[in-house]
């Protein structure tokens, strides 16, 4: 990279310096004037620098202290940095690109009038101290920091991670009463201009009276709020924010929330964990074959069985039929009421132990399943083959990695079984037909949420159900940059 030195006019380095690195929202500059009327600027990234530090080794030193003739000075920036400045770590540079990359993490600059040369000072500091732990998304690898209430923490710890000039943030004010504020947080040079059009328009028709957390806003930016489909993702871990980031997506932070929305989003990425990536190639390719398999459980383990009893008996084998009938002797309820009983029963004991404080929910949903399902069984409710089926399309829900889908899909469930009780097999294949069109019909702010499957993007497939190399993965997925592509086929 050509590098570029400052000059002796302080209005121009600001130029120079401002233009080398993300002028966000947190892009401060202090302007100080210094013994003999020298002006001094003070340039720092909110969030990432210390205020302390500047305040007590940088200003109050550089107001109070000097006491020689700046302008007979060979040096000024040398001079006061070794006499004034009472930081450790200092250093002397008139490279724009070593500036901006100090800038960049966490360093405040001291440009002084007349002077072509910056005092790079220390003042950085890790906001991974005031990390909270995450609470719903576990990783296996990875840090286990995730997110707070407080929006300037979260962005800077996304700019810790993502050092890039490339790297915008724009400031929100949502609600007329409570002027939440949420920033967009994107990289220029990576997401596709379309969507981010999309993105940022949605954003600006926002008219509600008050914003409480992402996702109340969210509500207000999808295109069918009634879809049973997240259309964005909501995630706590800032190292998901910065992959998802660098992939040509944009995430908003709201003051006062916990939790990123990233978006667009498609279909498939909810089944990828993070450590998928972290994990070595067929071992990864395993994990995401049984959360697949999960899901053809959860949304079919309970509607074939039911249909099998109730339809198609002769299907079953004779040793397994025997005791299905042995187990379901003088059972009361008819089988769709059986099976749909215990799956609630199960919805009730999860949401009791959500609302719950953490230790007692857990004893709840564990202790509770297992003494009511005994006591189902021992009364003669519910068969312990309903028992088994159900108790495996529960233990299936958990393999899902996003909490909002494992919710819509745990809710699809009882749609498919309610369409097998009135059609049978062919009641499945309803369900699914009609699952799987809406799937395609749909689109996350002008992305097909089906893709890379619909439409086909055979280069993205290197990434979705299975995964390829890492090296022959591509970094921006091919549906993420429509415009590229566009572009591309008119040249």
């Amino acid at each position: 990279m050509e590098s570029t030195i400052l000059s002796n006019d302080l209005e121009k380095n600001i130029t120079l310096i401002s233009s080398n690195a993300p002028a966000n929202f947190n892009f401060k500059t202090r302007e100080l004037i210094l013994k003999d009327n020298i002006k001094c600027i003070i340039i720092y990234i909110e969030g990432l620098s210390k205020k302390e530090d500047i305040e007590s080794c940088i200003i109050s030193p550089l107001l109070s202290k000097i006491d020689c003739d700046i302008n007979a000075l060979l040096s000024p920036a040398s001079y006061i940095g070794k006499r004034y400045i009472t930081i450790n770590d200092i250093e002397l540079s008139s490279d724009v690109n070593v500036i901006s990359k100090n800038l960049k993490k966490g360093k405040s600059i001291i440009l002084i009038e007349h002077d072509n040369t910056a005092i790079i000072c220390n003042t950085s500091q890790s906001n991974f101290k005031k990390f909270a732990e995450s609470k719903i998304e576990e990783n296996i690898r990875g840090e286990k920091s995730a997110f707070v209430n407080n929006l300037h923490i979260n962005v800077s710890l996304i700019q810790e991670k993502l050092k890039n000039n490339n790297l915008k943030i724009e400031l929100y004010t949502f609600g007329e009463e409570n002027n939440c504020e949420a920033s967009l947080i994107y990289l220029e040079n990576t997401i596709d201009p379309d969507v981010l059009n999309k993105i940022k328009s949605k954003l600006q028709t926002v008219k509600t009276s008050y914003v409480p957390d992402t996702g109340y806003l969210m509500q207000f930016i999808e295109k069918r709020p009634l879809s049973i489909f997240p259309q964005s993702k909501l995630t706590e871990k800032p190292d998901k924010v910065v992959s998802d980031i660098i992939q040509g997506k944009a995430a908003i932070f709201v003051n006062g929330c916990a939790y990123a929305i990233v978006l667009p989003v498609v279909f498939v990425e909810f089944f990828q964990a993070f450590e998928d990536y972290s994990n070595r190639l067929i071992l990864a390719n395993f994990d995401r074959f049984i959360r697949f398999l999960a899901l053809l459980i959860i949304l079919t383990a309970s509607p074939i069985y039911l249909v099998l009893i109730k339809y198609y008996a002769s299907l079953i084998p004779l040793n397994l039929i025997k005791i299905i009938i042995i187990s379901r002797k003088n059972i009361p309820l008819p089988p769709f009421l059986e099976i749909l009983s215990m799956e609630l029963l199960i919805e009730f004991l999860r949401e009791g132990g959500l609302r719950l404080p953490s230790t007692i929910g857990q004893t709840l949903s564990i202790i509770g399943g297992i003494i009511i399902g005994d006591a189902a069984i021992k009364s003669g409710i519910v068969s312990p083959t309903t028992l088994v089926v159900t108790a495996l399309t529960v233990i299936s829900t958990f393999l899902i990695p996003n909490y909002e889908m494992s919710l819509s899909i745990r809710l699809l469930r009882f749609y498919i079984l309610i369409l097998a009780q009135f059609f049978g097999f062919f009641g499945i294949f309803i369900g699914l037909f009609s699952i799987f069109a809406h799937l395609i019909n749909l689109d996350s702010f002008g992305i097909p949420y089906f893709s890379p499957f619909a439409p086909m993007r055979f280069k993205d497939l290197k990434d979705s159900t299975v995964r390829y190399s890492l090296k022959d993965t591509n970094r921006i997925p091919i549906s993420f940059i429509r415009r590229k592509i566009k572009n591309k086929k008119n040249e």
